[in-house]
This record gives structure tokens, C-alpha cells and sequence, in this order.
């Protein structure tokens, strides 16, 4: 699997496993896992674990703007972790890291969740 899946306090947190988000089929098939895991879950807080991933490709930076999209369809929010500064980076400049909520780690990510309060 390109992926694994836990349940933090009630927050699905998908950790990704590839280091390596480069390939074309590589993505699709996290893209399909993610998707799949997604459209299953009955979770309303998602975080995406990207701490084993150390390069992203343009086209796996499109899928998660489409598993945003999905998961706002489904008035779930989702918070990205553990991005490396070098992919940071290219969330900047791309000006994603507007579109996203991105935390340190997945265990900050799925604590801020509950700070919110009522209103969330």
C-alpha cells in the first residue's frame, strides 16, 4: 500500500508512505487509495501525513487540490503535516499554503482540530 490510515481522536489521519511522489502511476496509486479511504471514511477531520515524503511532483500537488475539493464536498476539513521544507516551499510559491492548513506534524495537525471550540 502507498498509504496507511489511523484514527487519532477521532481525526482519519492518512500517512503517506512513498518517499517519492514523482512517477505518474505512483500518484495514481495514492490518488485512488486516498480516494478510496476518503469516499469510506465517515470522518470530518482528515490530516494527510506527508513525513516519509521527501519530493512532489506538480501532478500530485493537482491531486491534493482535487482531494480538497472532494473532502469540502463532503464538509470534511483537511490539514496537511509533516511537509519538508523543501516541499513547503513549493507550496508558497504556488501559493498553496493559502489554499491549505498546513501543521509541523501530524500530531500538532490533529491537536489543533480540537482547539477550534464549538465553531470549528
Amino acid at each position: 500500500m502507498a498509504i496507511s490510515t489511523s484514527l487519532r481522536d477521532g481525526v482519519l489521519v492518512i500517512q503517506v508512505q512513498d518517499q517519492r511522489l514523482l512517477d505518474e502511476s505512483q500518484i495514481g496509486k495514492v490518488d485512488q487509495e486516498i480516494t478510496a479511504v476518503i469516499e469510506k471514511s465517515e470522518q470530518d477531520r482528515v490530516v494527510f501525513d506527508f513525513s516519509a515524503v521527501q519530493f512532489m511532483s506538480s501532478s500530485m500537488l493537482g491531486k491534493l487540490v482535487a482531494a480538497h475539493k472532494r473532502l469540502k464536498g463532503f464538509k470534511a476539513k483537511l490539514k496537511l503535516a509533516g511537509l519538508s521544507s523543501d516541499i513547503r516551499e513549493v507550496f508558497k510559491i504556488t501559493k498553496l499554503d493559502k489554499l491549505f492548513d498546513i501543521e509541523p506534524d501530524a500530531a500538532t495537525a490533529v491537536k489543533s482540530f480540537a482547539k477550534k471550540g464549538l465553531f470549528r
